[in-house]
């Protein structure tokens, strides 16, 4: 920032994570541990999911939200994400799309 008694530039947020060029130089780069502000946000746990939580992952309305919780009902916990194929109506597109926000930690 800059010196004491400045205004703080523009868009400045006291305990912000800094943005700009990281270490290795390249724009919109963060510095390690910090968060961006396009990460992803939690990956939602299948095991733990309530219909309204798998209703807002992408290609998952509410008959595909009841086929899931059946399913988990019927043969337990998941073990693999990859079992989302066993659950009626989600093929390989599908389980490409939610790969990436869902997870099975609990």
């Amino acid at each position: 920032m800059g010196a004491p008694g400045e205004d703080p530039p523009p868009g400045w947020v006291a305990g912000a994570p800094a943005t700009g060029p990281g270490p290795d130089g390249a724009p919109g780069s963060q510095r390690a541990g910090s968060a961006s502000a396009q990460a992803p946000t939690e990956l939602l746990d299948l095991n733990t999911a309530t219909q309204a939580d798998l209703e807002e992952l992408p290609d998952v309305g509410p008959v595909t939200a009841g086929r899931i919780l059946q399913w988990r009902e019927e043969h337990g916990a998941f073990t693999a994400v990859a079992e989302l194929l066993e659950v009626s109506g989600i093929g390989e597109r599908t389980l490409e799309q939610l790969e990436p926000l869902v997870t099975v930690a609990g």
